[in-house]
């Protein structure tokens, strides 16, 4: 049972940071996520302390724990290693990606145009994240996915920043609409070409939101 309550904290705190609802710097108020939990402090300790192991919160000596604040470093890495990890799947994707995974990339896209509209930003997250994952899926590959298991989400964290700079979500469905339309015409040329951009674009995005690395 302790256990279990250990990771609904664990969960419930990193969707926080993933979908940007506790941001870089902020303070995490351990009573209160206790107390939305309906669970003691105890195992929402344990659970930052497993945040704190994945890099998502630190320890500041006055504030307690935070949400950790990248350096500019880390992300230009970070970026580094998706764009590497994209390219390299982008054949994969042309020869693998099935009809109804294009379907489902399609409704993604419409999902996530609406979600704009309605200033949805939560929703926004999500469907721009499900594009991706749906992406990574059509490859059909265990070893794939176990390379990247351990950076999904720091992807999605670094994404939902990106989409938080004006302009970014807008931005990246118009970038998932170009790519959607290599997709379907198979075209791997153009589907790396709209994938690097895609990133640099996100990049730069990144760098426009305020206070968010070091």
């Amino acid at each position: 049972m302790k256990k279990n309550l250990r990771f609904k904290a664990y969960e419930n705190i990193k969707k926080k940071i993933i979908y940007f609802e506790l941001k870089p710097g902020d303070k995490i108020f351990e009573s209160e996520i206790a107390k939305s939990l309906n669970i003691s402090r105890t195992p929402v300790r344990e659970a930052l302390l497993m945040l704190e192991n994945e890099s998502l919160v630190q320890c500041d000596d006055s504030l307690g724990f935070i949400i950790r604040k990248l350096s500019s470093k880390e992300v230009q890495e970070y970026f580094s290693i998706r764009n590497i990890i994209e390219l390299f799947a982008v054949p994969l994707i042309i020869e693998r990606i099935s009809l109804p995974e294009i379907r489902q990339l399609e409704q993604n896209v419409n999902e996530a145009e609406a979600s704009v509209e309605r200033k949805d930003f939560q929703n926004i997250i999500r469907y721009e994240t499900e594009f991706h994952d749906i992406l990574y899926k059509s490859i059909k590959s265990e070893v794939f996915f176990q390379t990247i298991s351990g950076l999904i989400d720091k992807f999605q964290w670094l994404r939902a920043i990106a989409l938080n700079a004006e302009g970014g979500a807008r931005q990246s469905i118009n970038d998932h609409k170009k790519m959607l339309k290599a997709l379907k015409k198979r075209d791997g040329k153009e589907l790396k070409k709209l994938t690097k951009l895609h990133l640099q674009h996100a990049a730069k995005k990144y760098a426009l939101s305020q206070g968010v690395f070091l």
